[in-house]
């Protein structure tokens, strides 16, 4: 063991360890309170890597004093070590065959993705592993009760909290009300903790998500007394203190069967009420954080506590307290259904029940028409494939430990292209909702296979352990830890809470305490000093300290960028440029400040500092596209081309649908024909397939074909473009000058019959009614012979429309849009029609349809513009 049970003379060592562990369990999922960086949660990330270095610090300094350490052996240790180094290879494996241009990227990745397995997952497993479980549990209510009292004291924090008198740094942080508060918090921790074993460390987290809990409820009831503004995207669910509504409720899941034990286990009357009442939060907050994955993940491990005959015995001896207990979660969680939302609006719970009933059979599919996208679903999906192109690149050691984003933001264009409905759900994620394949995206067969026989390994050893363990606190116990770890694996089947620093810090804390307790004893591996042991541990030693360094330089970068947003937006460009460089000084993988930064300087027209501030980011972070695009705007703006058509190409590869870039590289080519290349001209020629009706695309390409000599291609080109908007002027000239008369081919008479009825029909009011009705007449009868045209039925919906027949031209528009969604004629006439009618949704509703297609289309652009202006 480390020795961190209390002997009867405790060294200072221990002390500090325990102080420590007392802010890991508290403080950390609790400091969520600050404005200091964009990014609120990102303290409680920096405080974890911090506590747990230091932790490990402190133990290495005892070895260093004391000449020995104990480590405790364990079944499982074999093959988790596996696991993380054969993760650990993958990266290497990845870094040795990128291309140099990557390996910036690769390290970064590591440090910032890798690092929650190399050192969150690693640094609680080996702690928790060795912290002994007694088998007892102790009372410790009088102090649940005294937290209750420590976190009622938070409500007069924004009160009685010391405002900053300046704006540095030092000035924000400190708070005199805070410190006490957190520093009376710490000590109740150390109390708990007065015996250090797993059981009270269970007591402090359960007390410190309680709490969390009670707060993410207050915000469900619109009852937010301590963060001062919305954060938007989680604006009607209680997002609590670890930033993510998705991550409390996991956790939750995870902690629901032991506390489920302790509630059983109680023979006093007050522990009995002080556990139930923290089950009843619990399942409320389950309901109120609307994670349907939490759900069925808190189900599984229900069920799973049923299917061990060691639980199932605990709850019959106690099913009279069970029943009590159930009857009110169930009216708990009830109740929450009928809580309202934000004004009027259906209740949240309610609404994210019955979302879900428009599903059918056929929706569990990406080849799915718009209107029947479920983000929540099909974005799911979408990552799901991803990921197994991520994983049939790489199948044997997968993309690497730390690699999954970047490996996503380059395979995702394939899964985008293949089902082009699904472009609005573009992302950028670290993790695709489901571990498994998480796992077979980053680890390949070797990965997920380890992943899987690591936990196999602890299945069999549990199932062992309940066959020939006595009955008792640790025999149940375990059982239940052994059912939450399970439900919290079942959540992230759709959820990514193991790829959030607290979250997956506190479930491996728990695979440890599990281990801890099933394990037979297999010994002690002592460790004493010589000059090697002395090496290693001093190396580790600086190891800690330079985590310390980088965890520091990390949040000093944030801190900086988010006071640079600030100015931002106070229009204080100038020092807004200091902390963006600042920030990008101290921590160059900071993207966001550094693509912040590049905006800002081209927005100054300082282009060449912009491109380096840009390739500078990009070197660090290869997977964001929207640096690329702006460090090929800086680059034409500097007039150096080949760099401009450079990145261009590289953010068109990772953003397959970003019609502007597309536009813009066809002018470059166009202007600078010695450039184009046949990977330049393919995009392009992608591009048109994509956006088949922005026809000054078709001209410029075919310029382009036709600067480079290839007549045929150009020919081509313009053709296929006519094809598809027999209406364009333009294209028709372009087309018509590679043929006689005798050897057009019939495509020209066409688009230049449909032309003249085009001509005719703008002075339809002028007409008289029979030649109305011959022009009519006509339209109708070209689009009978060319029923694949179809402007030619557009064309006619607008003669009906003139006419007075609105409905039918409603009609002929709903049938065009029912073949081509993405016909922009067709949505824009629609959207007229419905104007003209003064029906406005649906007007609005086909502008958005239109610009679902072609984003930023400037006729659509400035007709819902207009609808939006209108009262």
């Amino acid at each position: 063991m480390l020795n961190l049970t209390k002997p009867q003379k405790e060294t200072i060592y221990m002390k500090v360890v325990r102080v420590l562990l007392a802010a890991t369990f508290l403080v950390v999922p609790l400091i969520f309170f600050t404005d200091l960086t964009a990014n609120p949660f990102f303290a409680q990330n920096v405080l974890l890597y911090l506590l747990i270095a230091l932790i490990y610090a402190t133990l290495f300094v005892k070895f260093l004093r004391t000449q020995t350490i104990d480590f405790t052996k364990t079944f499982f240790d074999l093959a988790f070590f596996i696991y993380v180094i054969a993760c650990a290879m993958g990266w290497v494996s990845a870094f040795s065959s990128a291309p140099q241009a990557l390996r910036q990227t690769l390290v970064f990745n590591m440090l910032n993705y890798g690092s929650l397995l190399l050192f969150v997952a690693v640094g609680a497993y080996i702690i928790s592993k060795n912290v002994v479980f007694s088998g007892t549990i102790e009372s410790k209510t009088n102090y649940i009760l005294l937290f209750f009292v420590w976190g009622g004291l938070w409500y007069f924090y924004p009160a009685l909290k010391t405002h900053a008198a300046s704006e540095t740094f030092w000035a924000q942080l400190w708070d005199w009300y805070g410190v006490v508060l957190w520093i009376i918090g710490i000590f109740l921790g150390v109390r708990v903790l007065k015996k250090l074993t797993q059981e009270n460390i269970f007591v402090l987290i359960f007390v410190a998500v309680f709490l969390a809990c009670c707060y993410g409820v207050l915000q469900a009831l619109g009852l937010d007394f301590l963060w001062p503004f919305e954060i938007n995207q989680f604006a009607t669910r209680a997002f609590s203190t670890f930033g993510n509504p998705n991550f409390l409720s996991s956790v939750v899941v995870m902690l629901l069967p032991a506390l489920l034990v302790y509630f059983m286990r109680t023979d006093s009357k007050k522990d009995f009420v002080v556990y139930g009442l923290l089950v009843l939060v619990y399942v409320l907050y389950l309901s109120f954080g609307l994670a349907r994955s939490c759900w069925i993940g808190a189900l599984c491990a229900l069920f799973m506590m049923w299917m061990f005959g060691t639980l199932r015995s605990l709850i019959w001896q106690r099913k009279g307290r069970v029943f009590l207990l159930t009857l009110l979660a169930v009216g708990v969680a009830y109740s929450s259904v009928y809580m309202p939302g934000p004004g009027d609006a259906i209740s949240p719970v309610k609404n994210r029940v019955l979302e879900m009933r428009p599903l059918e059979l056929n929706d569990f599919s990406l080849n799915i028409k718009k209107e029947r996208i479920f983000e929540s679903l099909h974005q799911r999906l979408l990552m799901w494939d991803t990921s197994k192109e991520i994983f049939l690149a790489r199948p044997v050691l997968g993309s690497g430990v730390g690699n999954y984003q970047m490996a996503f933001a380059q395979h995702q264009p394939k899964t985008l292209l293949a089902y082009p409905e699904l472009r609005a759900l573009k992302t950028t994620t670290n993790a695709p909702h489901n571990e498994i394949l998480f796992q077979l995206a980053q680890g390949g067969i070797v990965g997920v296979g380890l992943f899987l026989f690591m936990f196999m390994v602890l299945f069999l050893e549990v199932k062992d352990f309940a066959a020939h363990k006595k009955e008792g606190d640790k025999k149940q116990l375990l059982q239940a830890i052994f059912c939450g770890i399970l439900g919290m694996l079942v959540d992230n089947m759709l959820n990514i809470s193991l790829h959030a620093v607290v979250p997956a810090f506190i479930f491996w804390w728990f695979v440890g305490a599990e281990v801890s307790g099933v394990g037979k004893e297999e010994g002690k591996i002592t460790v004493t000093a010589n000059p090697g042991t002395k090496a290693v541990a001093f190396t580790l030693l600086v190891a800690c300290i330079s985590v310390c360094v980088w965890q520091g330089l990390w949040f000093a970068s944030e801190y900086e960028s988010f006071v640079g947003q600030k100015k931002i937006a106070a229009k204080n460009y100038e020092g807004a440029a200091r902390n963006l460089s600042a920030a990008l000084t101290l921590y160059p993988a900071n993207t966001e400040a550094g693509f912040l930064l590049g905006q800002l300087l081209f927005n100054q027209q300082k282009y060449d500092q912009s491109l380096k501030v840009l390739e500078k980011t990009m070197s660090a972070a290869s997977y964001y596209e929207e640096v690329y695009y702006q460090a090929a705007l800086s680059a034409l703006a500097l007039q150096d081309t080949p760099k401009a058509l450079h990145y261009l190409v590289d953010h068109l590869r990772i953003h397959p649908y970003h019609l502007e870039a597309y536009e813009l590289l066809a002018s470059l080519l166009s202007e600078n024909i010695t450039y184009a290349n046949a990977d330049e001209v393919h995009l392009l020629e992608r591009g048109l397939a994509l956006f088949p009706y922005q026809t000054r695309l078709w001209q410029q390409v075919g310029d382009i074909y036709q600067k480079q000599g290839e007549t045929e291609k150009a020919k081509n080109i313009y053709l296929r473009g006519l094809m598809a908007d027999t209406l364009n002027a333009d294209l028709l000239k372009s087309v018509q000058k590679f043929y006689t008369q005798e050897e057009e081919p019939p495509l020209l008479a066409q688009a230049r019959l449909l032309q003249t009825y085009q001509q005719k029909t703008e002075k339809f009011n002028k007409m008289s009614a029979p030649y109305q009705h011959k022009l009519r007449e006509n339209i109708e009868a070209y689009v009978q012979q060319y029923p694949q045209d179809w402007n030619g039925q557009i064309l006619l919906a607008r003669v009906f429309s003139l006419s007075g027949n609105d409905l039918k031209a409603e009609e002929i528009l709903q049938r065009v849009l029912a073949q081509r969604p993405d016909n922009l004629w067709a949505n824009l006439a629609l959207s007229s029609l419905y104007y003209k009618a003064e029906n406005r949704d649906n007007s609005r509703r086909a502008l958005e349809n239109a610009l679902f297609y072609y984003p930023k289309q400037p006729t659509a652009m400035t007709r819902l513009e207009t609808l939006n202006n209108m009262k």
